[in-house]
């Protein structure tokens, strides 16, 4: 009896090829593709026409500025300052020349002097209007006028007689007189009523009127 005959030979095994065949053709794909990755490089395809543009960033919008209009204050008035301590202005002789503008008495040593507007002793050095120097009451801005004994002791003979001279003696005798015409315009008889060189001080009687000159 004659054994089991062999079977006709059929077509799978050649898919069997094919389908072994795939993982061949997906290596060499991928190959490619880095191939040509590596090549080109990733921004060809970033930048492709077809890619989807970047949005622009958006710049921050500053808040409005608020803007003010400044007014000039009104103005306003401030009092002029006012000094506590304001000093004393030496009176200015108004009125008629004739008028009294003073009168007074005052003690002078040696070596110091005085003027028609203060009456107040100070050195000689400070003080050339009127000054004791050695045996004479001097001037070195004023005017002295030497009356005689009958020449009457008024404004008008003071302003009057011209016989200027620079000093007066001060061994003079009690009741002598002279004029004194200051710089400022002050007119004076002064007249001897104590005192003298061997005192050591000289007292005189002054009668000050306004002046004109």
């Amino acid at each position: 009896m004659a054994g089991p005959q062999p079977l006709p030979p059929t077509d799978e095994p050649p898919r069997r090829r094919r389908f072994a065949d795939a993982p061949a053709w997906i290596s060499a794909l991928t190959g490619v593709a880095g191939l040509l990755l590596g090549f080109l490089g990733l921004p060809v395809f970033l930048h492709s026409p077809t890619a989807a543009p970047k949005a622009a960033p958006t710049a921050a919008t500053a808040p409005p500025v608020e803007t003010t209009t400044a007014s000039a204050p009104p103005p306003t008035t401030t009092p002029p300052e006012t000094s506590l301590a304001t000093p004393t202005p030496t009176p200015t002789p108004t009125g008629k020349a004739s008028d009294v503008y003073r009168t007074a008495t005052v003690e002078l040593t040696e070596d110091y002097g005085f003027a028609l507007d203060k009456l107040r002793p100070v050195s000689r050095d400070d003080q050339k209007e009127i000054y004791w120097y050695s045996s004479w009451l001097e001037t070195d801005t004023a005017q002295f006028v030497v009356l005689d004994r009958k020449e009457p002791s008024s404004y008008e003979t003071c302003s009057t007689v011209t016989r200027f001279t620079n000093r007066f003696s001060v061994w003079s005798n009690v009741g002598d007189r002279f004029c004194v015409l200051a710089p400022n315009g002050l007119v004076a008889l002064a007249e001897l009523t104590g005192g003298g060189r061997d005192a050591d001080f000289v007292q005189l009687k002054l009668t000050i009127w306004r002046g004109t000159y």
